[in-house]
């Protein structure tokens, strides 16, 4: 579910991606990295954290998870 207000993404240096989507851009957090010893490389774990309104734009639609992960 998201949110009806926007707010600004965060920082791209504290684990922020984007990823479009059907010509949705979508906006991921990693919050964590797990090792796998098979392939011997860290494997992130995201989760979605809003929806952006513009590829280009500074602002995104938050969902539930951004409260939990990025508010301040």
């Amino acid at each position: 579910m998201y949110l009806d207000y926007e707010v600004k993404i965060p920082d791209s240096r504290h684990g922020i991606t984007r990823k479009t989507i059907r010509g949705i851009t979508y906006i991921y957090y990693a919050y964590d990295r797990k090792y796998s010893s098979d392939k011997h490389y860290t494997i992130p774990r995201n989760t979605t954290i809003g929806k952006c309104l513009d590829v280009s734009s500074e602002t995104m639609y938050p969902n539930t998870n951004w409260s939990i992960h990025c508010d301040p």
